[in-house]
């Protein structure tokens, strides 16, 4: 029976079980259980299309980072890997660190260089969340009766067993009255994507009834988005019917939901649509290739990319870029190339468009691009496939924008969040230095990633920051509480060192975590006395 995971292709729960019992319990290998952190949120915030396409990237990245080792997926943004050794270990780290490098290239420009998004989290409190990442939990056979349920809760993930939510009061039926009784377009609308937004299967009949009506064109849109959400045979069946709408925002919106019900499937469906009239249903292809990841629609992309839109007052430059995003999100190595040549060749356009795509390709022709351009890093830098090199010449580059505006140090902080190598001295040191000016956020990410590399704080970090909180400067709150996190854990300063700034200090969160954090370095010194070493007197504030 083949238990296929319809996102990603990948092998579903039973060969999962099955790869656990034989490869880890029998013959004594490892298993990571992988998941995307904050990956809900960020699914709510920007909907099931893109979620999916973070989804189908995961699996992708992991199937390319571990290719001799299994790779399945539970379900949603869960997957389990199963290896053995260095390599396995080192391969799923890889996969991590790939990840980050191209986990912006989801987001909007603007949540980009907020670094995140501002939305509920998990337990319903409003919060900002950082960009995506992946938590990673291994387990070998030493640890009896491993499952998908037992790993899932070592991951601290409580799993549903049903797919989905029961709603105990679905919208369609409202939808149904509204549509009788001739409520507002602008309401309606909103009721018709809620359907597809919580994917209620019973709402099919009356989206049907909508597309194939008298409703309005908008009316029509909408509802070809919400059969995309929910997926069904029979909303394939309308989505392929309702390509004919005599509106192209329909036909637009019908390409769209094609691609998010069906996937890579959908490219075969929606590639004949590049023929139409309108340049929105063309565009909407394009993208739609590369969402989907059709890799078999790589020609059309290549060709469009350097053709001539037809028709009367088109931009031929915005179809061109749309291509590029759909390259960018198939990110295929092999067109490394192509696109550098495009970033060469005089009177291009859009050169900014095969430029970003490029970047999203990685490889070291983006590194030597990127390196030429000597400016600052992009947004979106895939980083596999480049020597080690060009890395290193790429660290230079993003150390020496740690001291710029918060957008170029948002994509230098993201750079050296991926980056694969031990860090330089010179970065090292800087990254240090900017404890003393980062605030909010940027100073989160700044102490996690020295958290993350292992590198302990120092009583010039302490000094630093004090010296910020006694002159006034506004840090915040959660940012201080983290830094003091990793001064807790990696120690290195002395517990005196947090009694004025910290300890007294205004602000009661700030306040606890220096106590726990005062609590953490003494018991440390305290077991290094017992042992009879001696503890080195570092200055008190």
């Amino acid at each position: 029976m083949d238990d296929r995971n319809p996102l990603t292709g990948l092998p579903g729960n039973s060969s999962i079980e099955m790869n656990l019992r034989k490869l880890v319990i029998r013959e004594g290998g490892t298993a990571a259980y992988v998941d995307i952190v904050d990956f809900k949120p960020f699914n709510d915030y920007y909907g099931f299309a893109l979620g999916d396409s973070v989804i189908r990237r995961l699996g992708q990245i992991l199937e390319e980072s571990i290719p001799d080792y299994f790779v399945g997926h539970i379900g949603g943004d869960d997957f389990i890997c199963v290896g053995k050794g260095r390599s396995f270990a080192t391969g799923v780290e890889n996969a991590r660190q790939r990840f980050r490098s191209i986990v912006p290239g989801f987001y909007t420009s603007r949540d980009r260089e907020l670094g995140g998004i501002e939305t509920f989290d998990r337990e319903g409190s409003y919060k900002f969340l950082p960009l995506l990442d992946i938590a990673v939990v291994f387990t070998d056979s030493d640890e009896k009766n491993i499952t998908v349920e037992s790993l899932a809760k070592k991951a601290g993930r409580t799993k549903k067993l049903l797919k989905g939510e029961q709603i105990a009061e679905p919208v369609f039926p409202v939808l149904r009255q509204a549509i009788e009784l001739g409520y507002p377009v602008e309401n309606t609308k909103a009721l018709i994507e809620a359907c597809g937004v919580l994917r209620e299967e019973g709402a099919v009949a009356v989206l049907a009834e909508i597309l194939k009506g008298r409703c309005s064109w908008s009316l029509r849109k909408s509802a070809a988005l919400a059969l995309g959400y929910i997926g069904n045979v029979q909303c394939t069946e309308l989505l392929m019917s309702a390509l004919r709408d005599s509106n192209p925002h329909v036909r637009t919106r019908s390409v769209e939901g094609l691609v998010i019900s069906m996937g890579r499937e959908s490219g075969p469906l929606i590639a004949p649509m590049l023929d139409d009239k309108s340049t929105w249903v063309r565009r909407s292809v394009l993208r739609g290739i590369g969402y989907a990841g059709w890799h078999d629609g790589l020609h059309f992309l290549r060709l469009r990319a350097t053709g001539k839109a037809s028709g009367v007052r088109i931009n031929t430059s915005q179809e061109r870029k749309a291509a590029l995003d759909g390259i960018a999100m198939l990110s295929p190595a092999e067109e490394a190339e192509f696109l550098s040549e495009l970033c060469r060749t005089a009177g291009y356009f859009p050169k900014d468009g095969a430029y970003k795509a490029l970047c999203s390709v990685g490889t070291d022709a983006a590194a030597e691009e990127v390196i030429g351009r000597n400016d600052t890093i992009p947004g979106v830098l895939n980083l596999s496939a480049m020597s080690d090199d060009n890395l290193r010449r790429l660290e230079i580059i993003a150390t020496g924008s740690l001291s710029d505006d918060d957008s170029v140090v948002t994509g230098a902080l993201r750079f050296l969040e991926g980056f694969s190598l031990d860090f330089s001295h010179s970065t090292t040191a800087e990254l240090r230095n900017c404890l003393g000016s980062f605030s909010g956020d940027l100073f989160r990410r700044l102490v996690i990633l020295l958290d993350s590399r292992g590198l302990a704080a120092d009583m010039s970090c302490i000094a630093r920051v004090a010296s910020r909180i006694d002159s006034g400067q506004q840090i915040g709150t959660s940012a201080l509480t983290a830094f003091l996190g990793w001064v807790a854990r990696k120690g290195g300063v002395s517990p005196g060192s947090l009694l004025k700034s910290f300890l007294r200090g205004d602000r009661r969160a700030v306040a606890a975590s220096a106590a726990l954090t005062v609590r953490s370095l003494a018991s440390r010194d305290l077991t290094r006395m017992k042992n009879g070493k001696t503890i080195s007197q570092s200055l008190s504030f």
